[in-house]
């Protein structure tokens, strides 16, 4: 029973010693993020967290009536596409979102386009793989007005 018994502790030593490495990893970024997150209200915590959808979808909820629709044509990775649509969804409920990695995308009924242009970390993780004309869409941009612009949003809307 005592040779079973060692045996035991022994594999439970060597998991141990496999297992906290990555352990320590996970509770030192847990540290960080609670450092980055401490004194901030609970409604301003996503711009941190949520980068840059959060800041992205504030601008174009205030610039924006509820039962609107939004193109988004996104500079982004394939998978971030996917990514912001979900939280786009979520923060501009209850207007409609249509997000394309395309400057020739079209979305019946969309009266507002927005150019999303990620953020650098996010395009070096995920590099841009859609079809991204400047020319098209700026032939596109000329017949609307600029409503908003920021570091990764230019909001545009019909002419009046």
């Amino acid at each position: 029973m005592t040779a079973h018994c060692i045996l035991l502790a022994a594999l439970f030593a060597a998991w141990v010693l496999i297992a906290w490495p990555p352990l320590a990893r996970q509770f030192a970024a847990l540290q960080q993020w609670e450092r980055r997150l401490a004194g901030r209200p609970m409604d301003r915590r996503p711009e941190i967290v949520d980068y840059p959808a959060f800041l992205v979808a504030e601008q174009i909820q205030k610039a924006t009536p509820p039962g609107a629709c939004v193109l988004f044509l996104a500079h982004t990775g394939p998978e971030h596409v996917n990514y912001y649509k979900t939280r786009f969804d979520y923060y501009l409920y209850p207007r409609r979102v249509v997000i394309h990695a395309n400057t020739g995308a079209v979305a019946e009924g969309c009266s507002y386009l927005a150019v999303f242009r990620d953020s650098t970390a996010n395009l070096r993780e995920e590099p841009f793989r859609g079809h991204w004309n400047d020319e098209q869409l700026g032939q596109r941009l000329a017949a609307l007005d600029k409503i908003r612009s920021g570091p990764h949003l230019e909001l545009y809307g019909p002419r009046p």
